[in-house]
């Protein structure tokens, strides 16, 4: 199991900011680095990176961290 920790950590890496400044409460849009683009990004690395599939459908529906975090448990 991924540690949320571990998870922040590879999202901070992803959007390009410190880990401090994100949480699995972070929402989509909430900070500059999380736009549409970036959105479809994230979705992508971390299917990539956890080896998870995430609806298309879904995707739109992906509002903050910890409901990205919740594919991964």
């Amino acid at each position: 199991m991924v540690t949320e920790l571990d998870f922040l950590k590879f999202v901070a890496g992803v959007l390009d900011v410190p880990v401090e400044s994100l949480s699995l409460e972070t929402a989509y849009e909430s900070i500059p680095e999380w736009d549409s683009v970036m959105h479809l990004r994230l979705t992508l690395e971390i299917g990539s990176e956890y080896n998870v599939d995430i609806p298309v459908d879904e995707i739109a529906n992906i509002k903050t961290l910890g409901q990205f975090y919740a594919y991964l448990a």
